[in-house]
């Protein structure tokens, strides 16, 4: 492998994600290599929260749809996600996906159950995700209005079986969604 250190760090943008330029020394253990210089981008986005969301009441998991640039640039329909976001400073993990399942579907948490955390795409972003099974109350409107967020939410309740198909299906998907349900099959199902 190799030993790095970190020579700069540059802040390129301001906006939602806060993206940096970080200059790097690499110094190989294969002789070989002369020590090199390297840049990469890294968009700056901590710890998000998702979970996928139960209710018993109803035996219905609530997935929701909601505008995201990718699909519009791409030009492909919106797809089902689970509910989340980022934690906030000062936000334990269990604080702030509460707080998500409220702004987003408008239900209290009763359990959580955590499912797995990973990191999505470390080549360019330093996000971890940390995923949820929430236990919630049955929900009272189909759509909400996140005025914190400027989010407008469309909240469908689904079948276990409506669940699976997601999960086998060929076409693009939300990979969050997809490895919320393989966990969820998995890990709690199973039981």
């Amino acid at each position: 492998m190799q030993l790095i250190k970190q020579l700069k760090k540059i802040q390129l943008s301001k906006s939602f994600f806060p993206f940096w330029r970080y200059q790097f020394l690499v110094k190989s253990f294969n002789k070989r290599i002369k020590p090199y210089k390297i840049f990469r981008e890294i968009l700056n986005v901590g710890d998000v929260v998702f979970a996928l969301c139960y209710s018993p009441e109803e035996k219905k998991f609530y997935l929701i749809k909601q505008f995201r640039p990718f699909y519009f640039v791409r030009k492909k329909p919106l797809k089902f996600e689970i509910v989340g976001g980022l934690v906030d400073k000062g936000e334990t993990l269990k604080t702030a996906i509460r707080r998500e399942i409220m702004e987003e579907i408008g239900v209290k948490t009763q359990s959580l159950t955590k499912l797995t955390t990973y990191c999505p795409v470390p080549g360019y972003s330093d996000e971890i995700v940390h995923v949820y099974f929430a236990k919630v109350d049955k929900i009272k409107k189909n759509n909400l209005y996140n005025k914190f967020e400027n989010e407008e939410i469309k909240i469908f309740k689904l079948s276990l079986n409506q669940l699976i198909k997601i999960n086998d299906t060929k076409t693009i998907q939300n990979v969050l969604t997809k490895i919320s349900i393989y966990e969820y099959l998995k890990k709690i199902k199973k039981n």
